[in-house]
């Protein structure tokens, strides 16, 4: 005789209600303002002025709670830089969201959790390669227009801007400033050789 199996599953709270966006929220505020070592269900709860328990209807574990936190962001950041992509200027638009992160601080803190949460540093390595990706496409259209074009691939050149945004919007922070300068310069000339000014409006006959 066969018995059937039966599953039970746990109602869970709907993803994108007002609830589960401000748990969101708490949760990155949190992770801004106090680092990852205070991110807790009770923290979350007081943040957000709910019950404890209300934060593990919307999200299973506070595992599932941080990744859903940064593909929310992820998400976000990726809809700017498609943004940028059909601008006028898209590699100086892919630069200054590069060089002037919403939260370099957050960036920090959601890759040290991502050495400790499978379901993160599969998330983190997806929004790195999509964006990288992007960047690349643009690179890749524009790259004709510089000088001494060829000797380094527009995937090299998106790795080294990305690097250098990070390293220098990390030791701003700390009030390191020494060769800054001059990479922001090599940086701007670049873009000028890849991209020409923006075209000037005419004005309206009156």
């Amino acid at each position: 005789m066969t018995t059937a199996a039966t599953t039970t599953s746990r109602r869970m709270g709907p993803a994108g209600s007002a609830n589960w966006t401000a748990m969101l929220e708490g949760a990155i505020d949190i992770l801004r303002d106090e680092g990852y070592g205070a991110l807790t269900s009770r923290r979350i709860a007081e943040r957000v002025g709910v019950k404890q328990r209300l934060v593990y209807y919307y999200f299973p574990t506070m595992d599932r709670l941080i990744v859903d936190a940064f593909k929310w962001l992820a998400a976000r950041d990726i809809e700017r830089l498609n943004g940028a992509l059909q601008s006028e200027r898209p590699l100086r638009e892919i630069w200054d969201l590069c060089i002037h992160p919403t939260d370099a601080r957050l960036i920090s803190e959601f890759m040290a959790l991502a050495n400790h949460i499978e379901d993160l540093r599969a998330q983190v390595i997806t929004f790195i390669e999509t964006t990288r990706k992007m960047q690349i496409a643009a690179l890749t259209k524009a790259i004709g227009r510089a000088k001494g074009r060829g000797k380094l691939p527009p995937a090299a050149i998106a790795l080294f801007a990305t690097s250098i945004a990070l390293a220098m919007t990390r030791e701003a922070e700390l009030g390191v400033s020494m060769g800054h300068r001059d990479a922001l310069s090599a940086i701007e000339q670049f873009l000028k050789e890849c991209e020409p000014p923006p075209r000037m409006r005419k004005p309206r006959m009156a």
